[in-house]
């Protein structure tokens, strides 16, 4: 029986990896590189300035990750907040539902602090969640499992007793480190093979498939990589 549901933001409850993606080309054309939409995907879920210290010894950049990652994080919450930034389909309806079924709901987000509450804020979610937890309130990002045994932590429930959702295989290796049961949200162009080598429990065609039945009765709705949700 699960006690509390634990979710990743960018691509779990929000469209935003469309808005982060185009940002990150915007802050490497000024330093004459690109990075392609593939290679995007393997680094999502990393914490900020370790992604970009990867697209520094990649590119040859001369910039600092912390100047690239301040870039960045000032250009994606302007975009946040003067462009339209859509839940993702089911994401409403499935937080209403499991918070009225009395599950705890938390956060866990390699984003910073201000860009968690930024998005809660926007979808006028923040009531439904008992604690949000930022990637620059912990110590080692995903794939570490910091960020998730943090929140299980602030929700007061066991670590086992925790669902989490993720789109990216970084958070499915993180919460299956914490020792939690993972279920995978991929984007719509993978058919989340990745994520269920990386221990995902099953892949999620959207929210709109989680409901409290599943969870109450401890049985987890599982689509094999390649199939219909």
């Amino acid at each position: 029986m699960f006690e509390a549901v634990i979710f990743d933001m960018d691509g779990v409850l929000v469209d935003s990896e469309p808005l982060h993606f185009a940002s990150t080309n915007t802050v490497l054309a000024a330093h004459g590189a690109r990075l392609e939409l593939p290679d995007y995907a393997a680094y999502m879920g990393m914490p900020e300035e370790a992604f970009f210290a990867e697209l520094v010894t990649r590119f040859e950049l001369r910039e600092s990750p912390a100047r690239l990652k301040r870039q960045r994080l000032a250009l994606t919450l302007e975009r946040m907040a003067s462009e339209p930034l859509p839940p993702t389909p089911g994401a409403l309806e499935c937080l209403l539902a499991l918070a009225s079924a009395g599950f705890k709901l938390g956060v866990a987000s390699s984003a910073t602090r201000v860009q968690v509450e930024l998005v809660v804020r926007l979808l006028g979610v923040g009531a439904l969640f008992s604690t949000l937890v930022s990637g620059d309130e912990v110590t080692a990002g995903k794939p570490a499992p910091d960020l998730f045994l943090e929140a299980a932590k602030r929700l007061g429930v066991a670590p086992h007793a925790c669902l989490v959702v993720e789109d990216a295989v970084h958070g499915v290796t993180a919460a299956r480190a914490a020792g939690m049961t993972v279920l995978a949200l991929p984007a719509a162009h993978d058919d989340g093979a990745a994520h269920i080598e990386a221990g995902a429990q099953g892949v999620l065609g959207s929210l709109a498939e989680l409901d409290a039945e599943s969870l109450e009765s401890g049985s987890l709705r599982q689509t094999e990589p390649g199939t219909e949700a």
